[in-house]
């Protein structure tokens, strides 16, 4: 398992999490053309029901696998002997780091049905990344993450995240770099036991 590459994006998982509603609105509103041309409740039910069902499922659908996928992940790395007491959730991954062994434990939005374990020794960069923008009054921020390099590929989590520009100075802002910063060391704690690297 360790010397898997990681894998952010299940491509079949994300296939049907788009198609799959998308065929279910289609067969249903054609059900509703083909078997109810007269219209009547069947018709609204074929017309409304299939389209309806399938924005629920995009809008709710991956937070409710993905939360539940967090809940198991926990399960799953203690079966594995993997302490999680370091563990980081953020909007589309969550760290679970065990320093003493050296190793990090990867969940993934999109890919929500595989917990990753990999050494931290083959973490090849950490740093913080505040998203800092613009010039004298307008500098500011929307995003601040810590990103981290495993096998060449960039792994991006957000301490903080937001649809609108913040001051650098900001509380909100200096929390969610604090936080980085502190993610950053952890990380570099459990390199340098590097275990299995």
């Amino acid at each position: 398992m360790d010397q898997k590459t990681v894998k952010k994006i299940n491509i079949t998982y994300l296939l049907c999490y788009i198609f799959v509603p998308l065929a279910v609105a289609a067969l249903s509103v054609l059900i509703g053309y083909l078997c109810f041309k007269d219209g009547g409740a069947g018709a609204v039910i074929c017309f409304m029901g299939g389209p309806g069902v399938a924005i629920l499922w995009w809008v709710f659908g991956g937070s409710l696998i993905y939360r539940i996928a967090k809940k198991n992940m926990l399960k799953q790395l203690g079966e594995m002997g993997i302490d999680c007491r370091q563990i980081f959730y953020s909007d589309g991954c969550v760290v679970s780091m065990d320093i003493a062994q050296g190793k990090i434990g990867l969940l993934f939005f999109w890919n929500p049905f595989q917990v990753q374990v990999v050494p931290a020794g083959r973490v090849t960069e950490a740093r913080t990344d505040d998203g800092a923008g613009g010039a004298g009054f307008l500098r500011g921020t929307s995003r601040v993450s810590f990103l981290f390099k495993i096998d060449g590929i960039t792994i991006r989590v957000n301490t903080f995240i937001s649809n609108q520009r913040w001051k650098m100075n900001d509380e909100k802002v200096l929390e969610g770099i604090s936080k980085a910063d502190l993610w950053v060391q952890v990380l570099d704690a459990a390199r340098q036991q590097g275990a299995g690297a």
